[in-house]
């Protein structure tokens, strides 16, 4: 479609989500041709990274790197050791061979077998986009890959000569160009509703909340938010937002406040990220904006 701003927005299912581009220009043409290259990079991300696909380098490591040494696209290498970085910054808060959890718990499909009780220590990423495994563990990249599919497919945007733009992968964004956009908020307890609105300029998001993971397992109610150092999940209603230059960041570091909450102010401030927490009743529960003088912080208010 096409608006009197000259700006063309389309969407398209991928990442067990929608996906929806938004970019603005001179140009209709030259516009839909770059938001064709940002879908192919989001198609690029979900078929090398996706738990689900056989053929993709996720299930091909998780057949087969606690056998032998498994090449991978370098999108999927860089991933894999940013969510290293992050298991390491946070003491293995999060962690992606939580896998074998949500596997058990039928958020994943259960299809490997004899998963040992490893953790992100026994995944070597080695030189020439190597991976290896030193247990047989099982990982997802479901708590960061969205977040970095959204990047590549600004870069996509911006390489094409693209001046502004917004990616939304089922609330996990990035906008980018002069313009401000507004960016509305799910409310913890009933998230078909809005619980406020905040402006973003040059700036992703992303949100990480239990309204639509809750499950029941005997007398237990799980979600699919864990703890990577104990697997233990939260059945807390708050939600959390966090605002950083990459979305890849954004998207990653929601599990960690998740789970820290305001402990988690140095690791926020390393990133130059900014975070919201909300109680069920939709009220702030804490927010924390980034010390930077350099950085252009998201001021939830």
């Amino acid at each position: 479609m096409r608006s009197a701003s000259n700006r063309v927005r389309r969407a398209r299912p991928s990442l067990g989500t929608f996906v929806e581009i938004t970019a603005g220009g001179d140009s209709e043409a030259k516009l839909h041709g770059a938001i064709d290259h940002a879908f192919d990079a989001v198609a690029r991300v979900d078929r090398q990274m996706s738990f689900h696909h056989p053929a993709s380098d996720i299930s091909r490591i998780n057949r087969e790197a606690f056998q032998r040494t498994v090449t991978v696209d370098p999108w999927t290498w860089h991933v894999l050791r940013a969510a290293q970085e992050l298991s390491h910054e946070s003491d293995g808060i999060f962690d992606i061979t939580v896998a074998r959890k949500l596997m058990q718990w039928k958020y994943l499909p259960r299809r490997y077998r004899n998963v040992s009780d490893g953790n992100w220590r026994d995944i070597i990423l080695e030189k020439n986009c190597t991976v290896r495994f030193r247990q047989r563990v099982i990982v997802d990249l479901g708590g960061i890959a969205k977040g970095f599919a959204v990047d590549r497919a600004v870069k996509a945007l911006k390489c094409a000569g693209v001046p502004s733009g917004v990616v939304n992968a089922g609330g996990d964004l990035r906008v980018f160009g002069l313009k401000s956009e507004l960016v509305h908020l799910r409310h913890p307890a009933e998230p078909m509703r809005p619980a406020g609105a905040i402006k973003l300029h040059e700036r992703a998001l992303a949100t990480s909340g239990i309204y639509f993971a809750q499950k029941r397992r005997g007398r237990a109610v799980v979600s699919s938010l864990l703890d990577g150092r104990t697997c233990r999940s939260s059945r807390k209603v708050i939600s959390v937002s966090v605002a950083a230059s990459a979305c890849m960041m954004a998207d990653a570091l929601t599990k960690i406040v998740f789970v820290l909450r305001e402990k988690s102010m140095s690791l926020l401030a390393r990133y130059h990220a900014d975070a919201l927490l909300l109680e069920r009743d939709g009220a702030p529960l804490w927010k924390f904006h980034s010390p930077c003088d350099t950085c252009d912080p998201t001021r939830f208010d």
